[in-house]
């Protein structure tokens, strides 16, 4: 892993990502650092490598002869080797670029895993995260004078040399940080994705090739509730990939991406704790009979300033996906509660070219016990029932949003609930489990703020959750394992 520090600039090139035809991820083994500190002579060969033995490998099992062999291993040989001088080009001029305009700039290069696990990786790609110091007026998506001369740059690095061609996507999504409504957020942001890829388009890359996207708020990079911090969130990230499937794989792990849970939307600090890395399960106290609440519902918790938020125990990161995370992550994913967030909204990827979105291609299985059905627990004795949990296979795919309902001392009142709630969700995926993530839209008189639960994906049970609720305006939190009804 390497990185440059500038006086007043700084680019940093961070992980490689393996991505398989699973997208594996891969370690620490730093490809943009060989890329960085040789030739493009000796890049060539290295890319040329790697895709002969691809090549090879694909021949052998096309057709199997000594003919189809060496074929496949001399047309992989060459497309490795061009990707390997595409990116390795690209990577030195945003550098460049980066010194020139004094840009906040971080790179990561992405890379495909062979076709067989004794084949070298791939160049798969490339993300480019530019922070925005200035680049857009305060809630414009007018480029500034300044703005407009660096992303012009920025165009021409992708863009590449005078005649040389390229086949891959690029999309460009815009980032804000969570001042403000989320809705205008995601637009604003979408607004000023397309202003930067327009101007990608100016300078000849194909419209066609071309994407853009507002994920407003939705995956913070640092603190919101830090003045000082949250306007790293502001950014427009470029990302290029060998062609649109790749593309399509990367937009949908990214939307369900547990790391950006590690900083909350929240503009304020919020009096809750983290559990600390390996923290002990330990179970939440109820209320003693002797306390009296003045919840709506008293649900029997604690104040949240007490509770460790350690949900991230039950959950493990994916061993497959675009995630962005590794295992050094396990113990501290995601790191912080719904009462830190707030409901995240990204918007669709849309084509430069004709405006539609992005065909995903996506299946419409079902996780088990996530088909629309109810998932229902008690809480000191209250009925809480989520309903519909709809969350498709394929990346955790939240597809309606729920609603939950609270039935008071259901043992003695099993009618019709006493509180029908409105709410949204956001859905967050680990290796066997996901994080189920429901707000509850703000009301006059509501007996809870957000729900948080971890829910096999084997669709059977949860594996542990809270429930947040005001008593008396401060935030307590409740055990909540609701059960497939």
């Amino acid at each position: 892993m390497s990185s440059l520090l500038l006086p007043s600039a700084r680019v940093l090139r961070v992980t490689s990502l393996a991505l398989t035809i699973s997208m594996l991820v891969s370690g620490c083994a730093s490809v943009e650092k060989f890329s960085s500190e040789h030739s493009k002579s000796i890049n060539c060969m290295a890319g040329g490598l790697a895709g002969f033995v691809v090549g090879a490998a694909a021949g052998a099992a096309t057709k199997g002869n000594t003919e189809a062999i060496i074929g496949g291993a001399v047309i992989g040989a060459a497309a490795g080797c061009g990707l390997a001088l595409l990116y390795k080009n690209k990577l030195d001029r945003l550098e460049k670029l980066a010194r020139e305009e004094n840009l906040q700039m971080q790179l990561e290069t992405l890379r495909v895993e062979g076709a067989t696990p004794s084949a070298a990786p791939q160049e798969a790609g490339i993300v480019a995260q530019v922070e925005d110091q200035g680049m857009f007026p305060v809630g414009s998506a007018k480029l500034s004078v300044d703005g407009e001369r660096q992303v012009r740059k920025l165009a021409s690095a992708f863009a590449g040399a005078p005649g040389e061609r390229s086949t891959t996507a690029i999309l460009v999504v815009g980032h804000t940080d969570s001042t403000g409504p989320a809705a205008f957020n995601q637009e604003l942001s979408e607004q000023r994705a397309r202003a930067v890829a327009s101007i990608l388009a100016e300078q000849g890359i194909a419209a066609e090739r071309m994407y853009f996207q507002g994920a407003g708020a939705s995956r913070p990079v640092a603190d919101n509730a830090d003045p000082l911090l949250r306007g790293k969130n502001r950014r427009v990230e470029i990302v290029e990939l060998n062609d649109t499937q790749l593309l399509a794989q990367r937009v949908r792990a990214e939307r369900n991406n547990p790391k950006y849970l590690e900083h909350g939307t929240a503009t304020a600090k919020v009096a809750t704790r983290s559990a600390p890395a390996q923290a002990p399960n330990v179970p939440v106290k109820k209320s003693s009979p002797a306390n009296v609440s003045t919840a709506l519902v008293d649900f029997g918790g604690q104040p949240a300033s007490q509770t460790s938020w350690n949900l991230a125990k039950s959950m493990t990161p994916k061993k497959a996906g675009f995630s962005l995370i590794s295992s050094a992550y396990a113990a501290n994913m995601p790191m912080s509660s719904c009462l830190q967030d707030s409901p995240r909204l990204s918007g669709e990827v849309k084509s430069l070219a004709t405006g539609k979105p992005l065909e995903e291609h996506a299946t419409r299985d079902y996780l088990p016990g996530m088909n629309g059905r109810a998932w229902a627990g008690l809480v000191n004795g209250h009925l809480v029932t989520l309903s519909p949990v709809a969350v498709l296979r394929d990346d955790a795919t939240l597809v309606r949003e729920p609603k939950v309902y609270v039935t008071e001392d259901y043992e003695r009142n099993h009618g019709k609930a006493n509180h029908t709630l409105a709410a949204s969700a956001n859905v967050y995926e680990g290796e066997d489990a996901i994080l189920y993530r429901v707000f509850i839209e703000p009301g006059k008189q509501t007996p809870m703020s957000c729900v948080d639960v971890v829910l096999r994906k084997a669709g059977d049970k949860s594996v542990d959750g809270k429930l947040y609720y005001d008593n008396g305006g401060e935030d307590f939190a409740a055990t909540y394992t609701p059960v497939r009804g």
